[in-house]
């Protein structure tokens, strides 16, 4: 498989380097690099050569975000493998993470269950907590419940946020041969929502919105759906945007509002979201009319297969 050739390939091609920087070195370093300073970048990309895994690391996390290097991908893909293959757990998380969310030609889920599986041995809890849904889900390969639930109690028994968030989807479910038990469920997803898990924070929003098994809150449902929306969860995006056109949570109706917060998730390709932004431009609301605005967000969500799209596009293609 791919990960062994880059993990093999890591360890080939970076020798130890005989007289090894503190962490603090390669840390001051990187951030020289980070700002441009081109001698810094080059002696980071030497030390990473040499074999020095955080200078590896830090060096793929520069080409992944553009800073005082290209942006680059592949490139951060490279430099993670190389210190992973040096030993770095969280190299090996951040190579799984890309596998599995690049939108591009790298997105494995396969990789990215494999690189995780890595990075769940060596202990690394968020890596243990995604590996445990790939399992559950049936993502990158065979279902397995039982694994599932095994890395993600791992995962939530170091306190990490993703894990306790799955652990409560799992109770809620009652999946994975645990009892459905949306109290202890919700227990375990306000602790990921207090830690900032986004997900966490929009699945709360709903449970005691709704009182899933939990008692209904609508002003705590409100505050959690805000908390998601603004760290850009796109389904808490669309229902805040839905919440202030119809007027729900004791919200006033506000459909300027709502066509913002339609919009930031239709930006993020939430199809239900485009094809109520589409219906905004076409019927006046929050903005003013506008025919081709509302046929290019509909044209998109048609692209995305939805029928009301399809149909609304049909219909002016046929005028």
């Amino acid at each position: 498989m791919r990960h062994a050739l880059l993990l093999l390939a890591a360890l080939c091609l970076a020798p130890f380097p005989a007289h090894p920087a503190t962490e603090a070195e390669v840390v001051a370093t990187a951030k020289q690099a980070a700002s441009g300073i081109k001698p810094a970048r080059e002696r980071l990309e030497r030390m990473a050569g040499e074999g020095e895994a955080l200078a590896a690391h830090l060096l793929a996390v520069l080409h992944l975000r553009g800073q005082g290097v290209p942006l680059d991908q592949q490139l951060a893909v490279d430099w993670f493998a190389r210190a992973a293959g040096l030993g770095r757990a969280d190299s090996a998380h951040n190579l799984g993470v890309i596998y599995e969310r690049s939108r591009g030609s790298l997105k494995d889920p396969v990789e990215a269950r494999a690189w995780y599986r890595i990075a769940a041995g060596k202990g690394y809890a968020a890596s243990q907590a995604n590996l445990g849904n790939m399992l559950a889900e049936g993502i990158g390969g065979a279902a397995d419940l039982d694994e599932a639930r095994a890395w993600i109690e791992k995962s939530a028994a170091q306190n990490e946020p993703r894990g306790h968030y799955l652990l409560g989807r799992l109770l809620l479910e009652g999946r994975a041969g645990l009892a459905r038990d949306p109290a202890a469920a919700e227990k375990r997803i306000r602790l990921a929502a207090e830690k900032g898990d986004r997900d966490a924070q929009y699945e709360l929003s709903r449970l005691i919105g709704t009182g899933l098994g939990v008692e209904k809150n609508v002003l705590q449902a409100l505050e959690w759906l805000r908390k998601a929306a603004d760290r850009r969860h796109a389904e808490a995006e669309f229902r805040l945007g839905v919440a202030y056109a119809r007027g729900m949570y004791n919200l006033r109706r506000d459909e300027a509002a709502a066509v913002e917060w339609l919009r930031r998730s239709a930006r993020q390709d939430h199809v239900e979201a485009m094809v109520a932004l589409g219906i905004a431009y076409a019927e006046g609301r929050g903005v003013p009319r506008d025919p081709g605005e509302a046929y290019g967000w509909m044209l998109e969500a048609s692209r995305k297969g939805h029928p009301e799209a399809i149909e609304f596009v049909r219909r002016v293609q046929s005028k």
